[in-house]
């Protein structure tokens, strides 16, 4: 079985299907992955039979699921997750769905696993109080030091970070980030299946001004696609995983 992937959301109950998490105080909410895929209508087919639905912003087409959105296109992927940071993308369920007979689930010691297309690791988390079949709970991030890399995702994003004996956990709304210690060399995420971790940001702008006045060097530069109503900029963690800050995707229907 894939090694886990690291990316967390979570969706509280008050949420609808169709929006993204209320931001924290810092202004930030995760709700959307970018993936790359060698066939994308495979892989739509996949999500949508694990419960996404279709969703557009303008001429932007995407999957929803609650809490999160996916944006996918197609490409030559060079990897899945496992060797990554991001060792798995995480769900929560009220029952296993019916998708899980076509691709079995693996036991493993953190709970309930299947491959999805390209070799992303999903993690199924079930939770029979859910009021919704399923919802995003987060991700799985491996890193070299926890801790440090939460207190730097508490610094950019305001992310609440908790501890236990296993695992640290950054919350952002939309996302939990469960970092687990990597005991072997790990990969960044750009270019492969699970290419970018998304971030949504008040005043992106302003957010991408104080990255490079940080030292931090932008992948992309701040742009705006008006067709879309919608602004991103592009930069990677200390770590090697891909992110995207973006305004505007609390529009999408």
């Amino acid at each position: 079985m894939k090694a886990r992937l690291t990316l967390a959301i979570f969706l509280s109950a008050s949420c609808s299907f169709s929006q993204l998490p209320a931001p924290n105080a810092a202004g930030v909410s995760a709700g959307h992955d970018i993936f790359t895929f060698h066939d994308l209508p495979a892989a739509q087919k996949f999500w949508n039979a694990l419960g996404g639905q279709s969703a557009e912003l303008g001429p932007l087409k995407m999957t929803k699921f609650p809490g999160v959105l996916f944006l996918m296109r197609q490409g030559d992927a060079k990897g899945g997750t496992e060797g990554s940071t991001i060792a798995s993308l995480n769900f929560k369920v009220r029952e296993f769905p019916s998708i899980t007979t076509a691709t079995p689930i693996v036991q493993l010691n953190r709970g309930s696993f299947l491959t999805g297309p390209d070799d992303v690791t999903v993690r199924l988390i079930i939770d029979k109080s859910l009021p919704v079949p399923i919802a995003a709970e987060g991700i799985d991030m491996l890193v070299p030091d926890p801790d440090a890399a939460a207190a730097w995702y508490a610094k950019w994003f305001g992310a609440k970070i908790e501890r236990d004996v296993r695992e640290t956990i950054a919350l952002i709304p939309g996302s939990n980030i469960h970092f687990l210690k990597a005991t072997t060399p790990v990969a960044g995420t750009k270019g492969r299946a699970f290419d970018r971790l998304g971030f949504e940001v008040k005043n992106v702008k302003q957010f991408c001004k104080n990255l490079e006045a940080a030292g931090i060097k932008l992948d992309g530069a701040f742009r705006r696609a008006t067709a879309m109503k919608l602004a991103v900029c592009v930069f990677t963690d200390p770590w090697g995983t891909y992110i995207e800050v973006s305004e505007g995707l609390a529009a999408v229907k």
